[in-house]
């Protein structure tokens, strides 16, 4: 009797828990395929497809289509997997309601990749510089790299008299000339005429030791119907007033009178071409100052277009640089020769011991040379370097000094002295 019940309780223990078993098993289904059901909706595999337009129907709007779009584009982005471009929303769509079914698979792949590959021209063209900075450096590049800038500007106004075929020709000023005396100034004066007459010229009083001169002086050419004052051209020519040698020129400018509007009083202010004879040619010069060691060193890098003083039309250049403290000269240092050659390359560095208290009435002489097996050495061009020099120069030096221990590099144009 007791194995008897023994057993029954067995047997029906085993039916409970194997009932217990279904019962949770059936809930654990149920409960997973609701989840499963919340988490992808029904749409999910539901193509994109512009709808048949029957004659009966109503054609789906704009918005309607819109929505629809929104809504796979929603669960696109919900979508696990590699980060891609989403096309923007606000893109304007255009339907067109056709009697066969559209298939915008491959149109919306084709959309999505033109976008994608604007997105990315857009994002790398916003890590190019700007246009506006591209020209700013490329005008701060030419600024650096060409040195042939004008010899200067000039201000001058024109009138004409009808009554009596009168031109009336005002110079009024001139500014930033070269320096022309080894003081670090000119003695400017202006020439005119009326080309292609040659021999009436008229010119101004010498202004001295001025690089900013004003002359404000009024010339009349008197006899020149408008007919042939169109024809002419006024030539103004700048020059440096020397006592004891042969004037030196600066540079000149060229008007041709046909562009002018006589009914007006115009006003110009022209930048004056270098003169054919002060185109010596240019050298690129590095400047370095250390104010606790009282070391100045002066790198002589290349030189370039300089003047042929050779029949074969070369030079053998070298450069020879004078310290001078006030008037006197302290110290020369120079370089090797060169032979046959119009474009140097020297790379040699000087260095000179000038204390600071001294530095302020310091000047560099750099003379660039021909040298002559046969005879005596000519000169093709100098520059000096100072605080009271050209102003290039002068623009130079202040930049030395103003950035101790820093080096400091210009073109400079040669000039006559």
């Amino acid at each position: 009797m007791n194995i008897t019940m023994i057993i029954v309780a067995s047997v029906l223990g085993s039916l409970a828990v194997l009932l217990t078993m279904g019962i949770s098993i059936f809930f654990c289904c149920f409960y997973w395929k609701n989840c499963r059901n919340k988490k992808s909706g029904p749409d999910e595999t539901e193509p994109l497809q512009m709808p048949k337009a029957t004659p009966g129907s109503k054609p789906e709007t704009q918005n309607d289509n819109v929505k629809s779009l929104i809504r796979h584009n929603v669960e696109d982005r919900t979508q696990p997997g590699s980060l891609r471009i989403i096309p923007s929303l606000n893109t304007s769509l255009t339907t067109q309601v056709v009697p066969q079914q559209v298939e915008p698979t491959n149109t919306s792949e084709k959309g999505g990749t033109s976008m994608n590959s604007s997105g990315a021209m857009s994002f790398l063209q916003s890590l190019l510089p700007s246009a506006e900075q591209q020209e700013a450096d490329a005008d701060l590049a030419r600024e650096m790299c060409d040195p042939d800038e004008p010899a200067g500007q000039i201000q001058f106004s024109l009138e004409y008299n009808f009554t009596s075929s009168t031109l009336i020709l005002k110079v009024i000023q001139a500014k930033g000339l070269p320096a022309k005396d080894i003081i670090g100034t000119s003695d400017p004066y202006v020439r005119v005429c009326l080309l292609p007459d040659k021999k009436h010229k008229l010119e101004t009083k010498v202004k001295h030791r001025t690089l900013n001169p004003r002359w404000n002086e009024t010339f009349y050419f008197e006899g020149y119907p408008l007919t042939k004052l169109q024809k002419s051209i006024l030539y103004l020519s700048i020059f440096d007033y020397d006592r004891f040698s042969r004037d030196d020129p600066i540079g000149d400018v060229y008007l041709p009178l046909t562009d002018v509007d006589f009914s007006e009083k115009p006003c110009y202010w022209k930048c004056i071409r270098p003169a054919e004879d002060s185109k010596l040619g240019e050298i690129l010069v590095t400047l370095l100052y250390i104010p606790r060691t009282g070391e100045l060193s002066i790198t002589l890098v290349k030189a370039r277009n300089l003047k042929a003083k050779d029949i074969t039309g070369y030079s053998d250049p070298y450069v020879k640089v004078w310290l001078h403290r006030g008037d006197k000269r302290i110290e020369k240092k120079k370089t090797r020769v060169h032979k046959k050659i119009l474009d140097p390359v020297f790379n040699e560095t000087f260095r000179f011991v000038v204390p600071w208290e001294h530095i302020r009435e310091t000047s560099l002489v750099i003379t660039v040379m021909d040298f002559d097996t046969v005879g005596r050495n000519e000169v093709i061009g100098k520059i000096v370097l100072s605080s009271r020099s050209g102003p290039t120069e002068t623009k130079h030096w202040g930049d030395m000094l103003s950035k101790p221990r820093t080096s400091s590099s210009q073109w400079h144009r040669l000039k006559t002295f």
